[in-house]
């Protein structure tokens, strides 16, 4: 009898835990979101897909604030004052915050040197090898998360989300290093695909980093993409274009 008392308190208080812990999710679909990325991050592979983001269509935006607990935003801040890493700034593509603290540590785990070109194409590489596919919520919305709250679901090493959270994240990893980037919608009938892209500059032009990679030109100059789809895959993506600069 005291052995089933003993289960039953054991039983009741987890409930309780999991009640709090459901309690303190956004209506942003938190656990959701948390569940599938660390659900995707488990699997071995993974396989891209087009067609994610809807023309004409505001999409649902997701912060940090979304994802984490108002605790877990204090110990973030804590761990970004002991860096001496400002606060992000920026909407979606963002700088400083968790994005500098990322960017520092995979420049030098990476072993990229000092050049900007062979930094973003590092960490494009990396981070492409490090993704999992995750589709949106079933909202019935497109949805775009912030750099700071793609990095914040980072799970066992590993990121995750769908193109347009890719794009974001290396939008803002290019412009951390200071590079000028942006991120593109590239249109096929209704629906599409996001990537990102940087401005390359003239004395970077014999880089031997950029063989085989797409660009696009235009009355800016010389765009790099940083889309995991290459070739035909990507070019299909960028005759019908909505740029997206500063979001």
């Amino acid at each position: 009898m005291k052995y089933k008392i003993v289960i039953f308190s054991m039983v009741f208080f987890l409930l309780l835990i999991l009640n709090a812990s459901c309690t303190s999710c956004s209506r942003s679909g938190r656990a959701q979101i948390i569940a599938m990325a660390q659900k995707e991050a488990a699997k071995k592979n993974t396989i891209p897909e087009p067609n994610t983001i809807i023309k004409d269509v505001e999409p649902e935006i997701v912060m940090i604030e979304d994802v984490v607990t108002p605790k877990e935003r204090i110990v973030i801040k804590k761990e970004l004052i002991k860096s001496r890493i400002p606060e992000a700034e920026g909407d979606l593509i963002q700088v400083e915050g968790l994005i500098a603290k990322e960017v520092y540590e995979l420049t030098i785990d990476l072993e990229t040197g000092s050049n900007q070109i062979n930094q973003i194409i590092a960490m494009r590489n990396y981070v492409f090898s490090h993704w999992h596919y995750v589709f949106d919520p079933a909202s019935g919305h497109d949805t775009w998360r912030s750099a700071e709250a793609t990095l914040s679901l980072k799970y066992k090493g590993k990121y995750s989300g769908d193109c347009d959270d890719f794009a974001i994240l290396l939008a803002s990893f290019a412009r951390q290093i200071g590079l000028r980037s942006r991120m593109v919608g590239g249109y096929d009938g209704d629906s599409g695909h996001a990537f990102a892209e940087f401005l390359l500059e003239d004395k970077e032009a014999n880089n031997n980093k950029l063989k085989g990679i797409d660009y696009r030109i235009d009355f800016s100059g010389k765009w790099i993409s940083l889309d995991w789809f290459q070739g035909v895959d990507h070019e299909r993506f960028t005759q019908n274009i909505k740029v997206y600069e500063d979001i």
